[in-house]
C-alpha cells in the first residue's frame, strides 16, 4: 500500500508572529539592494499558503507578486520543519518556467517557541548578462556620494581608535577649524557616530588624544546643552 503523506497543519499565526514577519521586511529589501535586480528576494507567510508571499523584490524574476502562493518545495519545507531543527535548505538550483537557471536558498523563520511562521527565499538569476551584473557590481554602478567607508576590526577597542583616526584625520583636512578647537571638535564627532556609547570609550579617547577624561565629559556636556538650545 502506497505511503501517503498528511498535508501539513498550518501553524497558527499570532499578532507577534506577523510583526516579527514586518520586521523580516526590511531584510529582505536590504539582500535585494546588495544583489540587485538579478536577485529576487520574498517573504512567505504560512497564515495563508495559497497567497503566502507577502513581500517581494524583483519578482520579475519568476513573475510573482505579493499573494502569489508557495512554492512545492516551501510544502517540503514545512512539512519537514517539524521534524528537523535546520532552518536552511540549500543552495540548489531550478528554472523558471521562460528558462532561467536560479540558484537559490530558502530560510525558514520560526517565532520564540520555535513554531514556523513563514520562510525567506532567495533566488539568484544565473542567466543574467555580464553587463547587468557590471552595472549592479561594477565601480560605473556607484552613485556621487554613495560611498560610506567600513571599518572591519576585530574588538569594540580596535573599532573605537579606527573612528577616532578617521575623525582626527578628516578634522585635520579642514584648515578653518583652529588648532584650539581641534580636540572639541574631534569629541564633537565622536558623539555623532555614537562612539561613547560603548564602554570605555571616554578613556581610550582621552588616552589617544592626550586630554583628561574630565574634559571630555565637559566637551560631552556642552554638546548636550548646545542640542538643547537648539530645540528651544
Amino acid at each position: 500500500m502506497k505511503n501517503i503523506t498528511a498535508a501539513p497543519k498550518l501553524p497558527s499565526i499570532t499578532l507577534k508572529d506577523k510583526q516579527t514577519l514586518e520586521s523580516v521586511k526590511a531584510i529582505v529589501d536590504g539582500i535585494a539592494t546588495l544583489f540587485g535586480e538579478n536577485c529576487e528576494v520574498l517573504l512567505h507567510s504560512f497564515e495563508s499558503l495559497d497567497r503566502s508571499i507577502i513581500h517581494i523584490a524583483n519578482g520579475h524574476i519568476t513573475g510573482r507578486g505579493i499573494g502569489s502562493p508557495i512554492t512545492d518545495l516551501g510544502m517540503k519545507v514545512l512539512q519537514e520543519s517539524a521534524n528537523t531543527s535546520r532552518d536552511v535548505t540549500g543552495c540548489y538550483y531550478s528554472k523558471t518556467k521562460d528558462g532561467k537557471t536560479l540558484r537559490s536558498v530558502t530560510i525558514l523563520i520560526r517565532n520564540t517557541k520555535k513554531k514556523p511562521i513563514g520562510m525567506m527565499c532567495i533566488n539568484f538569476n544565473m542567466n543574467a548578462s555580464v553587463i547587468s551584473l557590471l552595472r549592479t557590481f561594477g565601480d560605473s554602478g556607484q552613485q556621487e556620494g554613495s560611498e560610506n567607508p567600513e571599518n572591519f576590526v576585530s574588538n569594540i577597542e580596535d573599532l573605537i581608535k579606527t573612528t577616532l583616526r578617521d575623525t582626527i584625520t578628516n578634522i585635520n583636512n579642514h584648515a578653518a577649524i583652529p588648532n584650539h578647537a581641534k580636540n572639541k571638535t574631534i569629541v564633537y564627532e565622536l558623539i555623532k557616530k555614537g562612539i561613547f556609547d560603548i564602554r570605555g570609550a571616554i578613556d581610550i579617547v582621552a588616552r589617544e588624544l592626550s586630554i583628561s577624561r574630565y574634559t571630555i565629559y565637559n566637551y560631552i556636556r556642552e554638546n548636550k546643552f548646545s542640542a538643547k538650545k537648539e530645540l528651544l
